[in-house]
């Protein structure tokens, strides 16, 4: 009888210390770059919401006030154990997503609301993370606005864009270079002096940056490219050995707040930004205008080796580039209709 007894007493307090276990209340640490105003900063914390509510208040996110690394630092921020978790630029890390930057080719996103989901879904349905992702846990992926072109001046062809000088980063270069467009290559934190100081005439950014980086103040013109010159793809990414340190439970909430949920609710919160920015543009009776159907095909032929070059190198990487392409574009045209 005493050895059943020890052995039922063991047993609840063996069910008594699981049961605390699975609702450890943890943090994950954060990392961030992008400035207080930035609107990644209220949708991050509607994400953080989402995974508080999953897990029943037991895990939460801090994230920093001020960046530990350049822009094309963060993904080894992650990668090193710095932080736990970062919203990354993939087009920052040259040659690494190459598979994930399908998405950012010219003319193929119309807006993050509808791509933002699209992509996760394809990049899922398609086994992609396990090629590009082996260092970190991919957690949500999204889109930024489509890329318009914004400058001091009203400018609607090649040829008077080709007489400014504009400020191009990550994924908006390689189309910027095949436009013959004269660009300086700088990250998006650097365009507020480079505009200020006259280094350069304009920009290629999604509306959302015209607000969240103050570019309304002194870009007065916006030509607007239907689908884009490219669409900035964003990753959140979490550390591996932090996301395996959680408990069942917590990691459990942290993956079902992540993924499709996550990559839409950040979709969304993007496509507000940047509706929130072209109103404001339009309150201050800055000219916006629409890029004419005949130039855009001007466009279309001379950005079309951008694709195929995408095609080329993923095919290198042991994937049909042109069948994923497609599968891609197919996917979001039946989600934009």
């Amino acid at each position: 009888m005493v050895g059943k007894a020890r052995f039922g007493v063991a047993a609840v307090l063996s069910v008594l210390l699981a049961g605390t276990a699975s609702a450890q209340k943890q943090t994950l640490h954060m990392a961030y770059w992008a400035g207080p105003s930035h609107q990644m900063v209220q949708a991050q914390q509607a994400w953080i919401k989402t995974i508080e509510e999953a897990s029943g208040g037991n895990l939460t996110v801090e994230v920093d006030k001020a960046g530990l690394a350049k822009p094309e630092g963060q993904y080894d921020l992650i990668k090193n154990g710095v932080r736990d978790m970062v919203w990354a630029v993939a087009a920052y890390t040259p040659g690494r997503f190459d598979l994930l930057q399908a998405s950012e080719l010219p003319l193929v996103c119309p807006n993050p609301r509808v791509c933002s989901p699209v992509l996760w879904k394809w990049y899922e349905k398609n086994n992609l993370a396990a090629k590009e992702f082996t260092d970190t846990k991919l957690l949500a992926i999204f889109i930024g606005g489509p890329f318009h072109i914004h400058t001091v001046k009203p400018a609607t062809t090649l040829e008077e864009l080709k007489g400014m000088k504009l400020r191009a980063g990550g994924s908006g270069v390689p189309p910027a270079k095949a436009l013959g467009l004269s660009i300086v290559a700088m990250p998006a934190t650097d365009a507020y002096e480079a505009i200020q100081r006259g280094t350069v005439e304009g920009t290629i950014f999604p509306w959302e940056a015209m607000e969240s980086f103050r570019l309304n103040e002194m870009l007065k013109a916006h030509l607007e490219i239907p689908g884009g010159i490219s669409a900035p793809v964003f990753v959140i990414v979490g550390n591996i050995k932090a996301i395996d340190g959680l408990t069942p439970a917590n990691r459990a909430a942290l993956m079902k707040a992540s993924g499709e949920a996550g990559s839409a609710l950040f979709g969304k919160a993007w496509d507000a930004a940047d509706q929130k920015a072209r109103d404001d543009a339009k309150a201050r009776g800055q000219n916006i205008q629409t890029l004419a159907p005949a130039e855009l095909e001007r466009w279309r032929a001379l950005l079309k080796p951008v694709s195929e070059q995408w095609i080329e190198t993923a095919n290198k990487k042991g994937v049909d580039g042109r069948k994923l392409l497609d599968d891609l574009q197919a996917m979001i045209k039946a989600a934009s209709s």
